[in-house]
């Protein structure tokens, strides 16, 4: 008991580390915090999805399984982050519509993105053939995690950017900063002048 339970808090710690260091790769990925918190919850949706097939699938969580969690995000963000800075690049082609960028995103990254899924999915099949448990079940999860990475990424998160994606500037992170630095320095002026006048 002492040894599952220490599986299991190893699992959850490494997400505790993993989810927070994907959430800051994305936000520079895309440079939007809008896009970084639509693909971080795709992701999260990923890993529920990919954790509850294991236990529907009859797994207990062991090493393997453990181990696998933490790796799944990895796997997880690639399609997300593929279409979320294509969505981003969009605005530097001057398209500045949920639509127009939607439709950049999906026609420009799209094919690349289920191409990249195909092959990976297919070299890690090939690990089905193998006799050890321990491969065949690291072969379900990397392919589970690639079917599912493409279903929430074509039909979750890019359908979330067609109906919330930001627009023009919104929600990029290097006009928020210079916002409120612009803010903090006439804050400034504010005080210095008041300061004066007194």
């Amino acid at each position: 008991i002492t040894l599952e339970l220490g599986i299991i808090e190893g699992m959850f710690q490494g997400l505790s580390i993993s989810f927070p260091i994907a959430y800051l790769v994305l936000l520079l990925a895309t440079g939007n915090v809008i896009l970084a918190t639509f693909a971080i919850l795709s992701i999260a949706a990923i890993i529920c999805t990919v954790l509850g097939s294991t236990y529907l699938l009859g797994w207990s969580l062991g090493i393997a399984e453990s181990i696998s969690a933490v790796i799944v995000i990895g796997l997880a963000v690639d399609y997300t982050i593929h279409l979320g800075h294509m969505y981003q690049v969009a605005a530097k082609e001057n398209i500045e519509s949920r639509e127009g960028k939607f439709r950049f995103s999906a026609e420009r990254m799209g094919p690349t993105v289920l191409a990249g899924s195909i092959t990976t999915a297919g070299s890690s099949a090939v690990m089905f053939a193998c006799q050890l448990t321990v491969f065949n079940k690291m072969a379900t999860l990397i392919v589970l995690t690639i079917v599912c990475s493409m279903v929430y990424a074509l039909f979750w998160f890019l359908p979330f950017c067609y109906l919330f994606g930001p627009e023009g500037d919104t929600g990029q992170w290097t006009v928020l900063f210079k916002a409120s630095k612009s803010e903090k320095q006439n804050e400034d002026v504010l005080t210095e002048s008041a300061s004066i006048t007194i």
